[in-house]
């Protein structure tokens, strides 16, 4: 795998997660943010799959197989990190709230995060099985490494992009300082 290539994609991806989650500022006369995104996400793909493809040495129909795979499993990939998220939110208002008689709540909320967890190791077990279907074992370890990187830094990229600048107030697309 080229050590090069991951941060590359890394990057297109961490532009495309922070175009969606902040919206892009639209230019006058210009397409719209939700255009540009998906113009973006498009660029994006396109290149991930010339450099899966490489990077793998997969046949056309590795990567037509591959492609479908990616489509059932991101439906299922994205439901789970929005109820993930909903759970997170949900558990961080219960404590801040500092509310002690509230603990049944909490418990529920930790153990619909443990489920959770569980639904997302059966998800990666599902879709390594059907990738064994057409992947060998070494092209599906090297895809799930490439896949497990360009997660971590859309992550991090993500987590910068929230982060306020030093010294200063993030002012949000509409050019007004933030709280």
């Amino acid at each position: 795998m080229n050590v090069r290539t991951i941060p590359r994609i890394a990057l297109l991806c961490g532009a495309l997660a922070l175009t969606a989650s902040t919206g892009a500022a639209q230019e006058p006369g210009g397409p719209p943010p939700s255009a540009q995104r998906d113009t973006l996400e498009a660029r994006v793909r396109l290149r991930m799959a010339q450099v899966v493809k490489r990077q793998l040495g997969l046949t056309d129909d590795q990567m037509r197989k591959l492609g479908e795979t990616n489509r059932r499993f991101e439906v299922q990939r994205r439901e789970l990190l929005a109820r993930e998220r909903d759970v997170r939110m949900d558990l961080r208002d219960e404590m801040e709230s500092g509310d002690t008689t509230r603990q049944a709540q909490v418990s529920r909320l930790l153990d619909q995060m443990v489920q959770l967890q569980r639904q997302r190791v059966d998800q990666i077990e599902s879709e390594q099985k059907d990738l064994a279907t057409f992947l060998t074992p070494i092209q599906r370890a090297r895809y799930f490494a490439m896949e497990e990187q360009i997660r971590r830094r859309v992550m991090e990229m993500r987590e910068e992009g929230m982060r306020p600048p030093p010294g200063g107030v993030r002012r949000p697309p509409g050019g007004q300082p933030g709280a």
